[in-house]
């Protein structure tokens, strides 16, 4: 009987050495998962980071601690920088940035020296859906009275490139509207606060973020919605024109698409460093997609007036991949409205 008890631990123990899946710990656990993002608090950006952070570590093996972390600088340019270039690839490290940029990288401007094409996605939970809204006290109370405007709306923005820059270019440039883009803000709750106290008219604003910190100003008619820059009108606002709707001609419409409906599709990634391994990958992967069965996440999600719009690793990386094949032409057009200085 001794001798038959040794043989089976004898075995046993060859077996977990072999299979070091079953006896290990889980990678994630007794660690931390960082999850950084490139806006000040308050904003939509890092309202997602901090809802995603304070669910996801229990769809990870092992539990971690997950901690948030705001690198602000040039409008979220200084982190997807840093995140694609000294980050460690440990899969300790996620990043949320606005997808903007992987568009505005593919133009070779100085700064953007990360390539889009190797980032790796792990999915998305939301879209950005740019809404500009504007003071009442601004005048501007419709899209028929900002086209009319006699003098040019100061909107905020970040560093050119970025969804909400992109969405004055294409205002001014392409649909001729009278705009001035006030740039150097390091979130969306800065610009609200700079709405409030008469410094700018507005700006296009993620739709969520209103949600969560402007209900009160738009029932009341303080602060006006007035354009929506959404391929499809949102539920909440089937009034509000969208930004394509002001296009007057086919040139107009297809510029439309390509800088702003069609980023806006992968505005709001989630990602890893290029050369993060695998298995990690696929951890975090499935995790954030198990947010969808989570009732609590859910719940926190309708409890804040958020919209839950997700899309997988595999969707996300197809939507920025077809999205990165531009014609030469299209690109160069692109490039010359998205990134030129404000006065020329």
């Amino acid at each position: 009987m001794k001798r038959s008890l040794l043989t089976l631990g004898v075995v046993a123990g060859v077996f977990l050495f072999l299979t070091p899946g079953l006896s290990a710990a889980p990678f994630y656990q007794g660690k931390t998962l960082r999850v950084t993002v490139g806006h000040s608090a308050g904003g939509g950006f890092d309202l997602w980071a901090r809802l995603v952070a304070r669910h996801i570590g229990k769809h990870i093996p092992g539990n971690p601690d997950v901690i948030v972390d705001n690198i602000t600088g040039a409008g979220g340019l200084i982190h997807v920088t840093q995140l694609f270039g000294s980050t460690k690839p440990d899969g300790l490290t996620i990043g949320h940035f606005n997808g903007a940029f992987l568009l505005s990288a593919l133009f070779g401007q100085p700064g953007y020296t990360f390539d889009g094409q190797k980032f790796i996605y792990l999915g998305a939970v939301n879209k950005e859906n740019p809404v500009y809204i504007m003071s009442k006290k601004s005048g501007i109370t419709s899209v028929e009275r900002w086209r009319a405007a006699p003098l040019p709306a100061k909107v905020g923005g970040f560093v050119p490139g970025n969804s909400v820059d992109n969405c004055h270019h294409v205002m001014k440039e392409v649909l001729g509207f009278p705009i001035r883009d006030i740039m150097g803000y390091k979130g969306n709750a800065d610009i609200l606060i700079a709405m409030d106290s008469g410094e700018l008219s507005g700006g296009a604003i993620a739709w969520d973020t209103l949600k969560a910190n402007r209900t009160r100003q738009i029932e009341a008619g303080d602060n006006v919605t007035v354009v929506q820059c959404t391929r499809k009108p949102l539920k909440e606002l089937p009034k509000v024109p969208r930004m394509i709707d002001q296009a007057q001609s086919a040139e107009q419409q297809k510029l439309v698409e390509m800088a702003i409906n069609i980023p806006n599709e992968f505005s709001k990634p989630w990602v890893v460093t290029p050369g993060t391994p695998k298995e990690r990958v696929d951890i975090l992967r499935r995790a954030l997609q198990e947010l969808a069965q989570d009732k609590e996440f859910l719940a926190e999600v309708d409890k804040m007036k958020f919209t839950f719009d997700p899309m997988t690793g595999d969707e996300l990386t197809t939507a920025v991949m077809n999205a990165l094949m531009v014609d030469a032409a299209t690109k160069a057009k692109l490039k010359e409205i998205l990134f030129k200085e404000e006065g020329k």
